[in-house]
């Protein structure tokens, strides 16, 4: 008898020989054990996945002499006929070579007709996909209402060929790819039935390159046997795909994992001694680590679907996970690159190179930003003077590199006067007079993006010793007043540098920065321009509002009169920090008009937060409150806030206090309504002193240019 090949011997006779597919076989069991049969039914599926298998069991099941149930005998002559394709009534029809709606209608013709010696009469087209438009027509009918003895099985690689009216007439089963592990298993129960010498290695190789087909790991096995004379090795299986051997790809990992350049490089030579494809050495890459990545997220998710999981595991526990995500972003890239090398070898080796190159290595002098106008040779930590919330301590004023050479005003007033208004800039140059020949690079940088004269006077003032400092320097350019301190008249100087707070370190006072340091004049981001949280409004404007008076220091000025007058603080400017705590209120003294100030000091959050902001005290009685709630914010309250609030006002009393809160139209001004009021104005004001600034006015005259002023935001204190 002639050599059958596996993919034929050992295809599944009945439902139990199936393997994989436990969702279709499930559905048509339970319909043939119950007599619950559909006329038409539609497998779909990758190559050799079992449609057509599957297709010829149900047959045989329904023509089973011993009767319709999901165990067909296998003896009778009906079972015998079918699995030999020789039953009268099992109709099986190549729809790729019968496309013409003559073949359709001829094959329909004889539908009317009882079976010959089944009790159905089974039409299987395969490929019907490949039918033209007007054999579905001429089938539909038929398809829709068929005789009680005929049943129809399609089968198709591509169902989105198909007409929506075929798919509505049939019950539709997807089946699904084969799993590696599977694979794997059926041909080692295979191949021990066979008495065929094996290695699980080999079979691991095949069942990866079947790509989910059955039947392609068969014919592959067969041709296995026969390229190792009858024996299957991992080697001679992995020399006849042509595939990569795997423990190439763990030494290139492992010496990724080490750091080693030089190793890296000797294992992709040795790999390219086996003239190997590399793009598929980058996609094995790729995929062992993303099995590291779920085996540090979830090692018990880890399947040995690859034959792999021990090594997955252990170079899961020796990889930081950073670095997994930083090398399988690394090789998804290059991956994509990779054709445009010169040569895939040197595009693997650069793309290795680049992981090894950009991962960090334990360095601990992580270089920051050096911030404008700081040494060349800045420590990595901002020195300690940054955290100081009243500059104004400093003993000996720092050189100013940014406000000096524009000043038309006498020096020494004007740099005391600004070593006063300017934290900001003291801070972040934090050098004595013995350090101003230091200072000379940063000083000509910031002074070039005003004018050139100006920054070669600034470098010569820098140059010079302290003491030389309060001799005025004449300036080329008229009206620079802005390069002083910038209060709510007078904004920061424009200048291609970004003003020293945007770079400022997050430890610095957050009222040292003015208040009038509009983004929109400066032409670079300012995070600080960001609208704050609307409670983080109404804490800040409510306490400029607070009784406690502003600091006595805050007032202070030093230099002529008129400059006095310019750097006074405004009523609505932000005193420096730390301030005066607020005063307590007591049960006694609470009237409606301290509402505001109570709110300062409460110690409440969320939804009770923003109700408590929005409500109007309008009276107590003994112990209890009575408020009104702005009707326009009460879609959030309820009596738990309610009493959430009374048992924030009884922490703060320190005494028992009872909360009643009625929503409707309130007749003064929540402490929300102030913080929008307060807002208002500094927005108001941001915009007038913009408008004023005689470098905008410049701009606008000089250039053409328009100021958007929806880009203006007051800087809240």
């Amino acid at each position: 008898m002639s050599y059958q090949v596996l993919a034929r011997k050992w295809r599944p006779r009945t439902f139990r020989d199936l393997v994989g597919q436990e969702h279709v076989l499930r559905a048509l069991v339970n319909a043939l054990d119950h007599d619950r049969l559909h006329h038409a039914y539609l497998f779909t599926g990758t190559r050799g996945v079992g449609k057509t298998t599957i297709a010829r069991i149900l047959a045989k099941c329904l023509n089973c002499e011993v009767g319709v149930s999901s165990t067909p005998c296998g003896q009778c002559a009906a079972c015998v006929e079918i699995a030999e394709n020789r039953f009268v009534d099992l109709i099986e029809v190549d729809a790729a070579s019968r496309t013409k709606v003559e073949d359709t209608r001829e094959l329909l013709e004889n539908v009317q007709y009882a079976p010959t010696r089944g009790r159905y009469k089974v039409y299987l087209i395969d490929e019907v996909h490949m039918l033209s438009t007007h054999s579905f027509n001429a089938l539909l009918k038929t398809l829709e209402e068929p005789p009680p003895h005929v049943k129809f099985l399609l089968a198709t690689t591509d169902p989105q060929r198909l007409p929506v009216t075929i798919l509505s007439r049939c019950l539709q089963f997807n089946l699904k790819n084969m799993t590696p592990e599977l694979i794997t298993g059926h041909l080692q129960h295979v191949l021990e039935t066979e008495v065929v010498p094996f290695e699980e290695s080999a079979l691991w190789q095949l069942g990866r390159a079947a790509d989910g087909s059955m039947r392609d790991a068969l014919s592959l096995t067969d041709q296995a046997i026969a390229f190792g004379s009858g024996k299957v090795v991992e080697a001679e299986v992995r020399a006849m795909l042509g595939t990569i051997d795997r423990s190439a790809v763990y030494d290139i990992l492992r010496a990724l994992v080490a750091g080693d350049g030089k190793a890296v490089l000797d294992a992709v030579a040795q790999m390219a001694e086996h003239a190997p494809d590399f793009g598929a050495a980058l996609a094995d890459l790729l995929s062992i680590l993303h099995r590291i990545a779920i085996a540090q997220a979830l090692p018990e998710a880890v399947d040995n679907s690859q034959g792999d999981r021990e090594q997955v595991l252990k170079l899961a526990t020796e990889l930081p996970p950073e670095d997994v995500q930083l090398f399988y972003q690394t090789g998804l890239l290059g991956r994509r690159d990779l054709p445009l090398a010169p040569e895939p070898r040197a595009g693997l080796e650069m793309v290795l190179l680049r992981m090894l190159a950009f991962r960090p290595q334990g360095v601990t002098d992580i270089p920051t930003r050096r911030l404008p106008g700081a040494p060349e040779q800045q420590p990595v930590s901002p020195p300690s003077a940054t955290a100081q919330p009243v500059p104004q301590t400093l003993a000996t004023p720092p050189v100013q590199a940014q406000a000096e050479p524009s000043s038309s005003a006498p020096a020494a007033p004007v740099e005391q006067s600004q070593t006063q208004q300017q934290p900001v800039t003291a801070t972040s140059e934090p050098q004595t007079a013995s350090q101003a020949p230091t200072d000379t690079p940063s000083t000509q940088a910031s002074s070039e993006s005003v004018a050139p004269e100006v920054s070669q006077q600034a470098a010569a003032v820098a140059e010079a010793p302290h003491e030389a400092a309060p001799n005025p320097v004449p300036s080329p350019v008229p009206n620079t007043e802005p390069q002083q301190a910038p209060v709510a008249h007078q904004p920061p100087p424009f200048a291609d540098e970004p003003p020293p707070w945007d770079e400022a370190p997050d430890n610095l006072p957050e009222q040292d920065y003015p208040e009038a340091a509009v983004p929109g004049t400066q032409g670079q981001p300012q995070p600080q321009s960001q609208a704050p949280s609307p409670m983080a409004a109404v804490e800040r404007v409510l306490q400029d509002t607070a009784p406690p008076v502003q600091p006595p220091e805050t007032a202070q000025t030093s230099g002529p009169a008129e400059h006095a007058q310019q750097t006074a603080p405004s009523p609505a400017a932000p005193a420096p920090k730390p301030q005066a705590p607020i005063e307590k209120v007591t049960l006694e003294e609470t009237a409606p008009h301290s509402w505001p100030q109570i709110f300062l000091g409460l110690d409440v959050g969320g939804v009770t937060k923003n109700i408590a902001a929005n409500c109007e005290l309008i009276g107590r009685q003994g112990n209890q409150l009575h408020f009104i709630l702005d009707e326009n914010n009460s879609s959030l309250f309820g009596d738990g806030q309610q009493q959430r609030l009374a048992d924030t006002l009884t922490d703060y009393y320190g005494e028992p206090v009872k909360v009643m809160i009625q929503p409707g139209a309130v007749n003064t001004e929540t402490p929300a309504q102030i913080a929008a009021r307060k807002r208002s104005e500094r927005l108001a004001e941001a915009v007038e002193a913009v408008k004023s600034d005689p470098i905008v006015q410049q701009l606008v005259e000089h250039f053409a240019a328009e100021l958007n002023l929806e880009s203006v935001q007051p800087v809240d204190p």
